[in-house]
């Protein structure tokens, strides 16, 4: 009878080397995800953010700059956002870029006419796009160069 017991021994062992991994996959992959969802909403937020400041409702009249201070200051530390490399072109491009981007940061967009007084109305668009970068290596590979987020906002301003 002694006999049977002992060669069962090892049984809990192999079970948890078997079903540790699957295990902390899932916990991972959840605090990945919770990551993602974060950034997301953390992106959206300020470029609603962005669009709210470029709209003008008192003098000085709103700049680039401010917009872009606006973003940056709702997303706080932890990102790494610069400014589209496109928005230095002369003239400026019409549209965003989306390639280039290193992993886990992202680039700043806005529309032209930021702070101009044209007595008509017209709209103003912040886009923000982020390349997210999974911490799990399987996950990892699996999304390849990464998952781009990209958050818009268009506001009608009048002057």
């Amino acid at each position: 009878m002694r006999s049977l017991f002992r060669h069962r021994r090892g049984q809990s062992m192999v079970e948890f080397a078997v079903l540790a991994p699957v295990f902390f996959l899932l916990l991972l992959g959840t605090i990945d995800l919770g990551r993602a969802v974060y950034i997301y909403n953390a992106i959206s937020n300020a470029a609603r953010e962005g669009a709210r400041a470029g709209v003008p409702y008192d003098t000085p009249l709103p700049t680039n700059a401010t917009v872009a201070a606006a973003v940056q200051s709702k997303l706080g530390g932890g990102f790494s956002l610069s400014l589209d490399p496109c928005l230095q072109q002369t003239p400026p491009c019409a549209t965003p870029s989306t390639t280039g981007m290193p992993s886990n940061s992202g680039y700043i967009w806005y529309s032209s006419g930021i702070g101009t007084s044209t007595g008509q109305q017209h709209p103003i668009t912040v886009k923000i796009t982020f390349l997210f970068q999974p911490w799990i290596p399987v996950v990892r590979d699996a999304a390849g160069d990464g998952v781009t987020f990209s958050a818009q906002t268009t506001m009608e301003t009048e002057y």
